[in-house]
């Protein structure tokens, strides 16, 4: 082969150094995305876990301690949790997706980004892309229950929640993100998360109404004031609520609220998130 061949040759070969075009800001997500979903595909612990949880908290608690109420405005206990089941498995599979990157940061996919031209802000849509449609699957699995909680859903109804689930799902995996990279270690990031996450579903109505209980008797039991104020404070609730609207005509909040924060905060976690892993390359 001849040297104007060669140099031919070595003209073609694309020079790393450059800076990324713009098919970079559609590969990278892509890949991530795809590599997240094929991830959940393979994983069958995922898949179980998700069940598993449908199947405790919404048939057998959800029955078991529905026994203790009589309604809630109307509404069974086992209907009243089954938004809050979905936002149980949401966030599971929320956390599980936002660990993933401690591990990558040391062995794995993001240790090689963190050095490669690949812009952070691709990165970072999808990585929550990614996380947010894994965990979007995950909800899904306790809305196919539905009907042994007593509801019955429409294709709009099951679209809707889709697209609830999906900005929940953008807000968890965001929040997860901005905590597992400040994390060095697994067992860090399940403190912390734990710390926060758990406390955020507990009281974003999930589990009981922000307006009070239904006991037997029909009596009516409120909240405290500083139990109402910290549901008020947590970002969750106002997509749960939102979600519950849609799923069996049921709100508490005014929707217009609900609406605003439940597409302004999932935004506002993104932004945080995707600074925060660029802050992991040392960009600020």
């Amino acid at each position: 082969m001849s040297a104007a061949a060669i140099g031919g040759q070595a003209a073609v070969i694309p020079d790393l150094r450059d800076p990324p075009g713009p098919l970079s800001y559609l590969r990278v997500p892509r890949a991530f995305l795809r590599r997240e979903w094929l991830r959940y595909r393979r994983d069958r612990a995922q898949w179980f876990g998700g069940i598993s949880r449908t199947i405790l908290w919404l048939v057998i608690l959800g029955y078991g301690i529905g026994a203790s109420y009589t309604n809630i405005e109307g509404y069974t206990y086992t209907q009243y949790i089954l938004p809050g089941v979905v936002t149980l498995n949401i966030i599971f599979a929320s956390m599980q997706s936002a660990i993933t990157l401690v591990w990558d940061r040391q062995v794995g996919l993001m240790r090689e980004v963190l050095v490669s031209p690949a812009p952070m802000g691709a990165v970072a849509i999808g990585k929550l892309v990614g996380g947010a449609t894994v965990a979007t699957a995950q909800g899904t699995i306790v809305l196919a229950f539905a009907p042994l909680a007593g509801v019955v859903l429409s294709p709009v109804r099951v679209a809707l929640a889709w697209g609830v689930m999906s900005l929940m799902a953008i807000l968890l995996v965001s929040i997860g993100v901005i905590i597992a990279s400040r994390m060095a270690t697994f067992e860090g990031f399940g403190s912390i998360s734990n710390g926060i996450v758990l406390p955020m579903f507990f009281l974003s109505g999930a589990v009981f109404p922000i307006r009070g209980i239904v006991g037997l008797g029909g009596f009516m039991v409120d909240l405290p004031l500083w139990l109402r104020g910290l549901m008020y404070v947590d970002p969750v609730t106002y997509q749960v609520d939102l979600l519950r609207r849609v799923l069996l005509d049921f709100q508490q909040l005014p929707p217009s609220l609900d609406l605003a924060l439940g597409l302004a905060l999932p935004a506002a976690a993104a932004a945080a998130a995707a600074a925060a892993m660029a802050r992991m390359r040392g960009v600020r």
